[in-house]
């Protein structure tokens, strides 16, 4: 009975280190791998400083429909952040311009013909890009999304700690609204595992912002920062 008491008391003391440390933030793994097409050669990214780059609202996959306007807001949040300054116009500001010039119709087609054949129309992106009062937007999407939850140790039916594994594919297209042409795009998936004693979930802006980050450091990588 004495040596079944002290294993209790070890199991107990170390649920206690498990709680405690997850008190302090869970541990997390995080990795990402993104591909870039070359810049198009009459498109220098230094003149992103000197206009307004416009967020698109997001096209994404089937089922994902409830996080198009977080992927553009994750968006505009990492171009907000970067060291190389670069004023975005926000999607729901861009959709207010759209909706103003009472070319709602026209935009929905234009996106219709986007997810049927990857194409932004030259003649819709022109008069998109003259209502928004922009030489070019950012059209982002999302691929996929996927949160998955594993228990790996358990006390007396009680799960103490559990793996959580987050899983994110987009892409992001730059076009510039005069030509009708994609002057750059990259795309990114990100894996993102964490282990915790209690019931933790990263924001879905935190993970994407993180991973649009790191694919606009190609888009920027030969701009000064400021």
């Amino acid at each position: 009975m004495r040596r079944m008491g002290q294993s209790v008391v070890r199991v107990l003391l170390l649920a206690g280190c498990l709680f405690s440390a997850g008190c302090i933030g869970p541990l997390q793994q995080w990795g990402e791998e993104t591909t870039f097409r070359p810049r198009a050669t009459s498109f220098d990214p230094a003149t992103l400083k000197l206009e307004q780059v416009a967020v698109l609202n997001a096209v994404v996959g089937f089922g994902l429909e409830g996080f198009a306007h977080q992927v553009s807001r994750s968006l505009s949040s990492a171009l907000d952040q970067r060291s190389t300054l670069i004023t975005a116009l926000p999607v729901h500001e861009a959709l207010n311009r759209i909706n103003r010039g009472e070319l709602g119709e026209a935009y929905a087609a234009l996106v219709a013909d986007y997810v049927r054949t990857g194409i932004l129309n030259r003649a819709g992106l022109q008069k998109i890009g003259q209502a928004l009062h922009t030489n070019y937007v950012f059209q982002p999407s999302l691929a996929s999304f996927s949160q998955s939850m594993s228990g790996r140790f358990s006390f007396f039916g009680l799960r103490v700690l559990q793996t959580r594994v987050t899983m994110l594919r987009m892409s992001l297209q730059l076009w510039d609204t005069r030509t009708g042409e994609i002057v750059w795009e990259s795309s990114g998936e990100a894996t993102l595992a964490g282990e915790d004693v209690r019931e933790f979930r990263i924001p879905f802006d935190e993970i994407a912002r993180r991973l649009w980050a790191h694919m606009l450091d190609d888009l920027f990588k030969d701009v000064p920062a400021e």
